[in-house]
């Protein structure tokens, strides 16, 4: 079986002339769950952590077959001096995995949700398989995201109402053991919802809502704080540009928020054959004293083209750092200025998940088509050129990196 690996960004492929790597991309659709085949022989700075240890990133992938796709959900354990198991794949996700959030009382598990689809799953990321399917209501999408509570005992799923074509966002309630619908759920105060992340011990949902098309006044971006207890709004961060829309967060353990942004919907990539200008994401920074979200005006942002996808904040330092992937494009900001601090153009195609590894020490940024990882050093903004992986299985929008 040949497979290609899919950009994501284009949604064209590009095939794998290197014999080894087609024989290792065959073997993974066979049923290999490790991935030795690659040359992932790297040299990792284990001996900067402070506890020894970086972490394993995880995050979702596809892969298209002659019969298809494959679905994956790739882990690369930066701490392994194994080269044949450093590399790991879960097999038959049958959907393309966003979003994946461990579970608090069962660390060894994780759900994925799909974005704008109907796929959901629980899956052992250490037995490397998945273990049951979670189905949402008729007429009803999974945009993406999901967050459990403090105790495990009930996961939220940002949904959204697609039948009627509204969009309309919902905050649905699962039992955090069986995964079934408690029969309650409340409103994401918006539409389109995606992101969200649950604070002050588990009372307060942070939930994006990406808004209607270009040109809606009534359905507006925004990032909403719900009270989970009863489902009414404590906060409404409103958005001044109207040209984008609400995308993904980072927060600090002081509740020092950025939000992502992408184009919104209804802006064309190109006009009459040309890039248009106005086909741009963004970055903006919450400061709870201030109360209002600022966007980034630094220049670089006029060449963020399209969707600014992934973000991180490395909390010591206050930096956060975001990817354009079609802009080939990451940055890195002092959020207590929003200014750029510093810029990566070029070096990496199609930079996606960037997340920081256990100790604060690196930036973990997955990218380019054949799903390649590098660290970044997150005090001098240094790629480690030692820490390379070449085929990691993560081509997905995000990367996690957990204590697995």
């Amino acid at each position: 079986t040949r497979i290609l690996l899919v950009d994501l960004c284009k949604n064209d492929s590009m095939p794998h002339h290197d014999p080894q790597r087609r024989r290792f991309l065959a073997s993974a659709v066979a049923g290999m769950s490790l991935l030795a085949a690659c040359d992932n022989r790297s040299v990792f700075p284990s001996a900067a952590s402070p506890n020894g240890r970086l972490g394993t990133v995880i995050g979702g992938g596809r892969a298209r077959t002659a019969d298809g796709e494959r679905f994956f959900v790739g882990m690369v354990d930066l701490d392994s001096n194994d080269d044949g198991n450093r590399v790991r794949i879960i097999q038959d996700i049958d959907f393309f995995g966003h979003g994946i959030c461990p579970n608090p009382v069962k660390p060894d598990t994780a759900v994925v949700c799909e974005k704008h689809g109907p796929g959901c799953c629980e899956i052992d990321m250490r037995q490397g398989r998945v273990l049951r399917r979670i189905s949402t209501l008729p007429g009803r999408e999974f945009y993406g995201h999901s967050a459990f509570s403090p105790d495990g005992k009930i996961l939220y799923t940002t949904e959204a109402i697609v039948g009627d074509g509204s969009k309309t966002g919902v905050l649905a309630i699962r039992d955090g053991e069986s995964f079934e619908l408690l029969g309650s759920e409340f409103p994401t105060h918006g539409v389109a919802p995606h992101d969200c992340l649950l604070v002050d011990n588990g009372e307060t949902l942070i939930v994006t809502n990406g808004g209607g098309a270009f040109g809606d006044a009534t359905r507006r971006p925004s990032v909403a704080y719900v009270d989970v207890r009863t489902g009414k709004l404590r906060r409404l961060l409103d958005f001044k540009n109207d040209m984008i829309n609400a995308g993904h967060l980072a927060i600090t353990s002081k509740g020092e928020l950025v939000c992502i942004s992408a184009p919104r919907d209804g802006i064309d990539k190109d006009i009459d054959g040309s890039p248009n200008p106005a086909w741009l994401g963004a970055i903006g920074f919450y400061h709870p004293d201030k109360n209002e979200l600022i966007a980034a005006s630094d220049p670089i942002t006029k060449k963020m083209r399209g969707e600014t996808l992934s973000v991180a904040i490395h909390e010591p330092s206050m930096i956060v750092a975001a990817t354009n992937p079609d802009a080939d494009l990451v940055t890195f900001w002092d959020f207590r200025t929003g200014r750029l601090v510093h810029k990566i153009e070029g070096e990496f195609k199609h930079p996606r998940g960037i997340s920081l590894t256990l100790d604060g020490t690196h930036f973990a940024l997955t990218h380019d088509l054949q799903t390649q990882l590098v660290l970044i050093d997150a005090q001098t903004f240094s790629p480690v050129a030692a820490s390379a992986v070449q085929t990691t299985y993560i081509s997905g929008s995000h990367n996690i990196v957990y204590a697995l």
